[in-house]
């Protein structure tokens, strides 16, 4: 509660400085959100099944100087009582078509910025390959219908696996799997065109490769990792397809199983399995009636799933329909969640088979944010 009041704090504080002065006169954009949750989990027993609480704050900066444009976002979470950075980046406008971007900055890989729609995000999210931003510098060339980007990466944001405390899910030490991200490339090319009259399709292929630096044996080993994409739109219809082959080979020490290793993110760590194969499917209706007071009403049913190789590997999926929409400054997301064997849905961890409970789980996720 503590790190919530010194959020407000900050607000206040921007607020007022931004009352001194007109909006032509800022130096820089303020954004955020304020977010109240209402869960209901299945699986839980039955005094801690449902739940409503505060759920985020959000700060947000963002400006631009000559050829130079910057973008910052930290967050507060009160269930988990943590706060964290999501980005803080600079970006370097070459020209209309070159751009180059340094600090902690989203990792181009498969559909972006995102690979679903809801608020719980897709089974990738888990894995580290939706929405993640490291540390490093990357560029982005568009080139008539295609997008090329290509980036390395020195560490994840905190340069610390045993911080657990974050927005991203990055490779962790849990005191037992102790490894940490020390290097990564990446390479996204994506290919834009009008196939089918009226409609935008959007083809493309992802690569990333990095050094897993061992905290036991102090020797490297590797990851590997390459997506393929696919998001059509036509009219008020958008469908969204990805497939993902990954694959950590990891320098454990002697007698340490290699089939898994240890992520984290919202202060917990858990295990995923070490080579494993993601897909993933979105159907997306952007509903084009008007409302009187509700703007942007879009339902969506989205299904993934990860699938561990090796004698311990075993399916975790998500299956998340729901509609989101926004009223004014209030925007609303409501999500009913189907998980199997899935971490953050009652699971033991994604990919494995670590016994606990696998059976199928259900959330109702009712998620209202004031978004400024």
């Amino acid at each position: 509660m503590n790190k919530l009041l010194s959020a407000f704090s900050l607000v206040s504080i921007a607020t007022c400085t931004a009352s001194l002065a007109t909006a032509d006169e800022l130096p820089f954009n303020l954004s955020g959100h304020v977010r109240v949750n209402y869960g209901h989990q299945d699986w839980q027993i039955p005094e801690f099944r449902d739940g409503f609480e505060f759920e985020s704050f959000k700060l947000g900066v963002s400006g631009e100087s000559d050829q130079f444009s910057y973008k910052a976002e930290y967050r507060w979470y009160e269930n988990t009582e943590f706060d964290t950075i999501r980005f803080a980046d600079l970006t370097y406008h070459f020209d209309e078509q070159t751009q180059i971007t340094a600090g902690i900055t989203q990792t181009p890989f498969g559909l972006q910025p995102f690979a679903s729609n809801n608020f719980w995000f897709s089974v990738n999210y888990y894995l580290g390959f939706e929405d993640d931003y490291d540390a490093g510098v990357k560029i982005n060339h568009d080139w008539g219908n295609w997008d090329f980007q290509a980036a390395y990466f020195m560490n994840d944001e905190y340069n610390d696996a045993a911080e657990f405390g974050r927005y991203s899910f990055d490779v962790a030490d849990d005191g037992e799997y102790r490894n940490k991200e020390d290097g990564q490339y990446n390479l996204r090319a994506n290919y834009s065109a009008n196939f089918i009259r009226g409609a935008t399709t959007d083809i493309g292929v992802s690569y990333q490769y990095g050094n897993i630096l061992n905290l036991d044996t102090l020797d490297d080993g590797d990851m590997s990792a390459y997506a393929v994409h696919m998001r059509h739109t036509q009219g008020d219809v958008k469908v969204e397809l990805q497939y993902i082959d990954y694959e950590y080979d990891l320098a454990a020490p002697e007698g340490q199983a290699d089939d898994r290793i240890a992520l984290s993110s919202f202060t917990f760590p858990f295990l995923a399995a070490a080579d494993g194969k993601t897909y993933s499917a979105n159907l997306v209706y952007s509903v084009p009636y008007n409302f009187d007071h509700i703007e942007s009403l879009t339902c969506y049913s989205e299904y993934s799933v990860a699938k561990g190789e090796g004698s311990e590997g075993k399916n975790s999926s998500q299956w998340i329909n729901g509609c989101s929409f926004g009223w004014d400054k209030l925007f609303v997301y409501v999500d009913s969640i189907q998980g199997k064997n899935m971490w953050f849905s009652g699971g033991p961890g994604v990919g494995l088979d670590l016994g606990g409970r696998q059976e199928t789980t259900h959330r109702l996720n009712i998620n209202l944010g004031i978004y400024f």
